[in-house]
């Protein structure tokens, strides 16, 4: 008897772009565990036990966040089959970018709350934070003088000051060492011997110039 059977099999394709423009779909796009799932749908759709497998969590802890996630739309049902009895979803991402209505993380005054650029930032500098300790208690991030480089982690701060044009052209090539980042990945099947690297970098201004 076949236990495993098609309910909806047909592919689904993510967008280009999906633009966040409520601020309860950014609280929930900010939450660090939901943009781990957010990391591990970005190869392809996936279970939720796959998806519990490469965070090392339990399936149980993944089910709140992936419903809210498809129900504000982060995230879409690509696949469902019956496998022995048992009705199992494949999740994939809405789009492979996600952008931020500008509204959102602009302050209604100078003293004025400004959840959607605190719920944003929290989920950047925490998950940062996280990601790295997690690597190095379980031995990832090698912290010795002497380490290998490709197991070392890289953080630093500069400070200069720059001209608007200076900074626009810097910006450029900070956009494009990212985008050469990216397009560097390892395709799929070379994965068990390519590590996943995360890249994060901030860049911003402290002061106005004389004319603004």
């Amino acid at each position: 008897m076949d236990t495993d059977s098609s309910i909806n099999s047909g592919e689904l394709h993510p967008e280009d772009t999906f633009t966040i423009t409520s601020l309860e779909t950014l609280k929930v796009f900010s939450d660090p565990l939901r943009q781990q799932i957010i990391e591990a749908l970005m190869d392809g759709a996936k279970t939720v036990k796959q998806i519990a497998s490469l965070l090392d969590v339990i399936p149980t802890k993944l089910y709140y966040h992936i419903n809210l996630m498809e129900e504000h739309g982060l995230i879409v049902v690509t696949d469902t089959r019956i496998v022995s009895g048992i009705i199992e979803k494949h999740y994939g991402l809405r789009a492979r970018n996600f952008n931020i209505r500008h509204t959102l993380l602009t302050p209604g005054g100078k003293d004025s709350a400004n959840p959607g650029f605190d719920a944003i930032m929290d989920a950047t500098i925490n998950r940062a934070q996280n990601e790295i300790r997690r690597a190095v208690q379980s031995g990832v991030i090698n912290t010795a003088p002497d380490a290998p480089t490709h197991r070392k982690v890289s953080m630093g701060r500069g400070r200069s000051y720059l001209t608007p044009a200076q900074a626009e052209e810097f910006y450029a090539r900070l956009h494009a060492l990212v985008d050469e980042f990216e397009a560097q990945s390892a395709p799929p099947e070379a994965h068990d011997d390519a590590p996943l690297y995360i890249l994060s970098y901030v860049m911003y201004p402290l002061t106005k110039p004389a004319d603004d």
